[in-house]
């Protein structure tokens, strides 16, 4: 390995932990300590929050996004930014539950609807990196697209599929009194967290974000990698789209429809940066999805008005991304 590359590897390795300077330490400890404020004090204002039903229902009602962060979060490592999540997932959801309904095993079902989403993974990968698409534009494309075709699978119809393992993602408790569907998204995060950290595709990600010059100098081949990034981030969608049929149970038109926005919003209160790649860690995100999960279920449980939800939603957005600029826009 040439000395540039193990320069931008080092580099890499100080973002995702080896260095773990002050700052980033700092924000670690202050999206934690921003979890558990808000847990004190939605407990404190709402005697059923911490109910055991309850934490379920919160982790039951964050899988999907959960998951869905994850594929956003390795996109936004790599400098760029996903606007399909929702519709991709959407896509994957209506093509496993139709495929499952038309006589097909649910293995091979699930196998096409995750190639499917892939698939629109790696055209967003080649719309940014072969045609110079910029990511919002060309990931937009792959909603409107990506959407469409859910849709006219879908043909107005209502899906409810038969098939038992869907109802054992979200009724099956493995561990904690919590799901498969659950398991599945903390098992991921551990997974992912391992392979952003621990291997040569991870730092690769992170030295891609941050700085691409150096890294296509260094010797990284940065148009494959940013590419694997979306194909991977689709695959992560049609696993999101796969749970939402346990979650539900059925599949309609208006499924996911704000996963996009839910996921970008997890992803940037977990700390990740808009304005840079190559900063932020995938576990961090977790705790993102966790704090929007607890205040959405906090706003349901005081019966806040769903529109007033929407726009605070906006709100916490706005937050994420004038903390990011005042952190790092500057910088």
């Amino acid at each position: 390995m040439s000395s540039a590359l193990a320069t931008i590897r080092d580099r890499a390795r100080e973002r995702v932990g080896g260095g773990y300077g002050g700052r980033e330490f700092a924000q670690s400890f202050g999206i934690i300590a921003v979890g558990v404020a808000l847990l004190i004090v939605f407990d404190l204002t709402a005697s059923s929050f911490l109910a055991a039903g309850n934490i379920r229902n919160i982790f039951m009602q964050t899988s999907v996004i959960g998951v869905a962060a994850i594929g956003e979060t390795i996109v936004m490592l790599t400098g760029g930014i996903d606007l399909s999540v929702g519709a991709i997932a959407f896509m994957g959801e209506v093509f496993v539950a139709d495929l499952t309904m038309s006589g097909h095993s649910l293995g091979f079902a699930l196998t096409a609807s995750l190639l499917a989403c892939a698939g629109m993974g790696l055209l967003n990968g080649i719309l940014v990196v072969v045609v110079r698409i910029e990511p919002i534009l060309a990931t937009l494309a792959s909603l409107l697209v990506a959407a469409g075709l859910g849709k006219l699978v879908l043909n107005l119809r209502y899906l409810q599929p038969t098939n038992p393992v869907f109802g054992r993602l979200a009724t099956t408790n493995v561990i904690f009194n919590l799901p498969i569907m659950v398991v599945v998204m903390v098992g991921l995060y551990v997974v992912g967290a391992f392979v952003m950290q621990k291997t040569q595709f991870g730092r690769s990600i992170y030295a891609v974000g941050g700085n691409k010059r150096a890294a296509r100098l260094s010797g990284l081949p940065v148009a494959r990698i940013t590419i694997a990034a979306y194909t991977l981030a689709g695959f992560l969608y049609g696993v999101g789209g796969f749970l939402t049929v346990g979650q539900l149970g059925l599949v309609s038109q208006n499924d996911l429809a704000s996963a996009n926005f839910q996921a970008i919003i997890a992803v940037l209160v977990g700390g990740l940066s808009v304005s840079r790649g190559g900063l932020g860690r995938i576990e961090r995100t977790l705790i993102g999805v966790l704090i929007v999960g607890m205040m959405t279920n906090y706003q349901t449980i005081k019966g806040i008005d769903p529109a007033f939800q929407q726009a605070l939603l906006g709100g916490l957005l706005f937050a994420a991304i004038l903390v990011d600029r005042l952190i790092r826009g500057r910088s």
